[in-house]
């Protein structure tokens, strides 16, 4: 069912049927703007409509902008919110609520079925077998709880291809920081037994393993194997030190999550303590905008969001239970597996765990607010069109031409969102111009932001004049089918007569530049942005020429290529020691036979051959 007028009339309202479904809200331009769901779909898509005094319920931009409604009815309110989350992920409309892809968090995988796993980081799940932890929302807390683990357990850390190709023990191992499996020095099932004791505490089952090692440390005394018993009292002092680092918020080993949410007049903030066995095992935050959709249906939405791939707990407090809290249940308990129940606490501690969730959503409101402000001024101060709340900035790093690369970092709301950083190897261009491979690195950019349908609101280019036009002449080539982008290009002063050089902000169409005082908050924001783009495509520029520098000699060798190469660095480690090897360490190497072996070695030393 559908309507293609310009405007929503009072007869189309009055022929909506009173079922379950889901509604797709489109403007003139066929653009699906809003997508919802509702038991009850006439008197939901009436509600917007009415006249209140209720500016949630009486939402300006369906007022103004929609002119043609769909539906799609279904059986029951479940296969409706099952609908709606296909849908939204389908067209990603404008005005509902996105939470960013679980491909940005990571996980940690074991592979179990091998004989010596590692710890993996990967941001994908497969159907491999393997066991997944996760999704971790912090990496930085996910990198120092691996950092911890290996140093109370000696798992090897090398990749799958350093680790079959090794043939004397590395240096952690001689540090005993790994077990070395590689050369024999630890058996399988010892190994594994290191593995399932690293099961147990990322299960959060530390307390258990605690009683379960110092069992495992008198016995080893009584039989008078002290070295053993010594690593498993280390063991047992470093997991009780972190047990005794984790805060105790419940009494109750229940796994529970606890939404704090503030719905303003612009926004929607929801800070979530994530409570496990007990412990306050994480956080997440997120402020989106709502533009005046009801907090009901955001809140619904967000649930089924969050948890698309997460592993979801026994229990979920609110404060307010949305309308259709029964169909979230009965969709979380299929997802699960198990009873998943959605609460609001009455008294006693999760109370007080929802105040705390409550006061830190407000703060980061507050904080955000901040920033917001300086992002304001600077759309006023630079006189853009867009609010700047998502900028990306550009830079060129390359010497002579030569391992041109192009970085990509991405700022949101002021903080910088180091998960959507890119960076680009310049294909296209050969030797120094920078114009064309910045013309280069938009192109790519962009075409990829019409395919994800993600457009930054501000682009900033690190250089100047002839960068920015670089730049905007890309952009104008696909301004017709994406929406409007604000560039600006920063670059110092190229005069030698002043002794400080100052920042330079040049705008598309003005000829001369703009200057923002030094010590303005705008300036510092910029500033920061800017640094971190030439920071990335430097930090992945000079990586790259060390890697050309370190393989251009061997993959010069007739009958080297890639493979063989990397076997002889992993077996000698530096190419200085490729250098150095005498002709019978050559062909200890494997896959290097007799002739290349003579190849390489009369490479390095041609006055012997």
């Amino acid at each position: 069912m559908t309507i293609n007028e310009h405007h929503i009339s009072d007869a189309f309202l009055a022929q909506i049927p009173e079922q379950p479904g889901v509604y797709i809200m489109k403007n003139a331009d066929n653009q699906v703007l809003y997508i919802g769901k509702s038991a009850n779909l006439k008197a939901r898509v009436r509600s917007y409509f009415r006249k209140s005094s209720d500016t949630r319920y009486s939402i300006k931009f369906i007022q103004k902008q929609v002119t043609d409604i769909e539906f799609c009815m279904t059986a029951t309110e479940k296969e409706a919110l099952i609908l709606e989350n296909n849908l939204i992920k389908k067209h990603r409309p404008r005005y509902n609520i996105r939470l960013r892809d679980d491909k940005n968090f990571f996980h940690i995988r074991i592979k179990k079925n091998e004989p010596f796993p590692r710890l993996e980081l990967v941001r994908r799940q497969k159907r491999d077998g393997a066991l997944y932890f996760g999704p971790y929302s912090s990496s930085r807390q996910l990198k120092e709880t691996i950092r911890y683990l290996q140093l109370i357990y000696p798992l090897r850390t090398c990749k799958d291809g350093v680790f079959k190709n090794r043939s004397r023990p590395c240096l952690l191992c001689q540090i005993r920081k790994c077990s070395g499996p590689c050369t024999g020095n630890i058996s399988t099932d010892d190994y594994h037994h290191m593995l399932e004791e690293i099961i147990m505490i990322l299960q959060g089952n530390k307390s258990e393993l605690v009683d379960s090692l110092k069992k495992q440390m008198s016995q080893a005394a009584q039989e008078q194997r002290f070295e053993h018993a010594a690593v498993l009292r280390d063991r047992i002092y470093a997991i009780e030190q972190s047990l005794e680092q984790q805060k105790i918020v419940s009494q109750h080993h229940v796994n529970k999550d606890v939404f704090g949410i503030l719905y303003d007049s612009l926004q929607l903030s929801v800070h979530i303590l994530q409570i496990r066995r007990g412990r306050l095992d994480d956080s997440n935050q997120f402020i989106l905008p709502h533009n005046q959709v009801p907090e009901d249906e955001l809140i619904s939405s967000f649930l089924q969001q969050f948890y698309q791939d997460r592993p979801i707990p026994d229990t979920l407090w609110l404060r307010h239970l949305p309308e259709d809290y029964a169909v979230i249940e009965e969709w979380l308990t299929e997802q699960a597996g198990k009873k998943i129940t959605i609460s609001t606490p009455q008294r006693g501690e999760t109370v007080r765990l929802l105040d705390m969730a409550e006061k830190s959503a407000r703060q980061n409101l507050l904080m955000k607010k901040e920033r917001g402000d300086d992002l304001a001024s600077i759309k006023t101060k630079l006189n853009l069109t867009n609010n700047p709340q998502r900028i990306e900035c550009f830079d060129i790093s390359t010497f002579h031409g030569d391992s041109a690369v192009g970085s990509n970092v991405v700022f949101i709301d002021g903080q910088p969102k180091k998960n959507l950083y890119r960076r680009y190897k310049i294909k296209t261009v050969s030797g120094q111009n920078d114009f064309a491979m910045m013309h280069e690195v938009l192109t790519r950019r962009l075409e990829r932001a019409i395919r994800e349908q993600t457009y930054p609101d501000l682009i900033i280019i690190d250089g100047g004049k002839g960068q920015l036009n670089a730049a905007l002449s890309t952009y104008v080539q696909r301004a017709d089918t994406i929406p409007h982008i604000d560039f600006i290009a920063i670059a110092k002063e190229n005069t030698s007569t002043v002794p400080v050089k100052k920042e330079r902000i040049f705008l598309p169409n003005q000829k001369n530049p703009v200057f923002l005082l030094e010590t303005s908050e705008e300036k510092k924001v910029l500033d920061r942005i800017r640094d971190e783009a030439h920071r990335f495509a430097v930090s992945y520029h000079r990586n790259l020429r060390k890697k050309n520098k370190l393989t251009s000699k061997t993959l010069s060798i007739s009958g080297i290529g890639v493979k063989r190469e990397q076997l002889l660095l992993t077996h000698f480690g530096s190419l200085k020691n490729i250098k150095t090897a005498s002709l019978e360490q050559l062909l200890q190497v494997q896959g290097i036979g007799q002739d290349i072996a003579q190849k390489i070695f009369g490479f390095f030393h041609p006055d012997l051959i």
